[in-house]
């Protein structure tokens, strides 16, 4: 039977990104060591989500096409089974946090609360990138959105506290970053992780706590 690679977009950020040794273990021998979310992040979550489902995208600063906001898409989305370069089988399965609806077309938006830098863009890129693959060649019976003209991170962080009716309150900084869709870009990555996955376990990242943990540097 003919393998096929499953990835979510979000682990290409924070698991390829990162240590390969975790990232191989993790997908070829299974080995993964959980590091404890925090719940605060959840809630943050929510709370955008319902602050900006049905506004107007300019909102978001303008960069992209005016529309509306959707941010109640919440089913898992899943990609038709893909080939990379050289002819391996893919399938892409996530969830994303808001599309824009324009009038003849989708931006795919994720917010991220970070600090607000422009660097922000080469980290999440993939992510966004696999996104619009998803929900552009969506396996049978989900979503399709097409075409997807924008795609974008939000970044909020966090900039002062202050009082309202004696109780503190977060001001968040936000900053829109537009990041260019590049289909070709993202196959070729797809194959570069693929290489990597069927290749030779690669040695651990430079002072990675988890693999320190695991005793293997």
């Amino acid at each position: 039977m003919t393998k096929i690679f499953n990835f979510s977009p979000s682990e290409f950020a924070f698991g390829y990104a990162g240590c390969k040794r975790c990232y191989y273990d993790q997908k070829v021998n299974n080995i993964k060591v959980s590091l404890p979310f925090p719940s605060v992040f959840s809630k943050l979550d929510i709370l955008q989500k319902n602050f900006y489902h049905d506004k107007s995208s300019d909102l978001l600063g303008g960069k992209i096409a005016s529309g509306v906001i959707k941010t109640d898409y919440s089913r898992t989305q899943k990609s038709k089974i893909l080939q990379d370069n050289k002819g391996r089988k893919f399938q892409l399965k996530g969830r994303i946090d808001a599309y824009v609806k324009h009038k003849d077309s989708f931006s795919i938006i994720d917010f991220k609360v970070t600090d607000i830098d422009e660097k922000k863009i080469d980290t999440y890129a993939t992510q966004l990138l696999a996104y619009a693959i998803m929900f552009d060649q969506p396996d049978e019976g989900f979503l399709k959105l097409n075409p997807i003209i924008d795609l974008g991170i939000f970044c909020f962080e966090p900039d002062t506290m202050v009082d309202h009716q004696n109780a503190p309150n977060f001001k968040m900084k936000t900053q829109f970053y537009l990041i260019e869709r590049d289909d070709k870009r993202m196959f070729e990555f797809i194959t570069t992780v693929i290489d990597l996955l069927e290749g030779k376990s690669p040695t651990s990242k430079e002072k990675c706590s988890i693999c320190k943990v695991r005793g293997i540097i």
